[in-house]
């Protein structure tokens, strides 16, 4: 019984230990730039105090060589299928925005600007997911820091962003709130949902 209660001691330790460590703020400061034509994302992590830098870079590869423009590609249908059978399980859009309103409350926004286009393709998906983001655009705008402006296209299938933010956030209020997300029933009836719509 001897390695028993060692084995649980161990485990207390490192459970504690982790729990301590979430809670340690940390600092995350990113740039992101997305169009048809050019990607880029720039991260910079800062945790316990400075001990712990985390940096990613993900520039595109310059090449002056022209390339023969290729036919844009229409996302199969299924996607947007799958993504109508997510909006429309039943709780889980509330569900989902009371989950964006509490982790806007439990991040603390030094500066954030969103600027961005978006669009389906289809202008009643398009409809859908606005109906998300909209409300999401909303909830972002309430700090003072912040400056967003997302502009919905009903007719375009596009996918424009520019962001660049600095955040300050204690992990272990993320990690409890998307546990509970995630438990929920109604997650799991979404998940239900894109399974369906990818073997469809």
């Amino acid at each position: 019984m001897d390695w028993v209660l060692l084995f649980v001691w161990v485990l207390l330790s490192i459970l504690i230990t982790l729990v301590v460590l979430l809670a340690v703020p940390l600092e995350w400061r990113f740039t992101v730039e997305l169009d048809e034509d050019h990607r880029s994302a720039d991260s910079h992590i800062r945790w316990l105090f400075g001990l712990v830098i985390i940096r990613t870079s993900n520039e595109p590869k310059s090449d002056t060589r022209e390339k023969p423009a290729k036919p844009k590609k229409r996302k199969p249908k299924r996607n947007r299928q799958s993504l109508r059978r997510v909006l429309s399980v039943d709780g889980f859009v509330g569900r989902l925005l009371t989950l964006i309103r509490r982790i806007v409350s439990a991040i603390h926004i030094e500066h954030l600007s969103v600027q961005a286009r978006l669009g389906l393709g289809d202008p009643a998906d398009t409809g859908q997911l606005w109906g998300v983001i909209g409300p999401v655009a909303g909830l972002l705008s309430i700090p003072k820091a912040t400056r967003i402006n997302i502009e919905p296209d009903f007719f375009n299938e596009v996918l424009a962003l520019q962001c660049d933010g600095r955040l300050r956030v204690i992990p272990l209020r993320l990690v409890g709130l998307l546990l509970g997300f995630l438990l929920s029933l109604n997650t799991w009836r979404a998940f239900r949902a894109i399974k369906v719509g990818t073997r469809a």
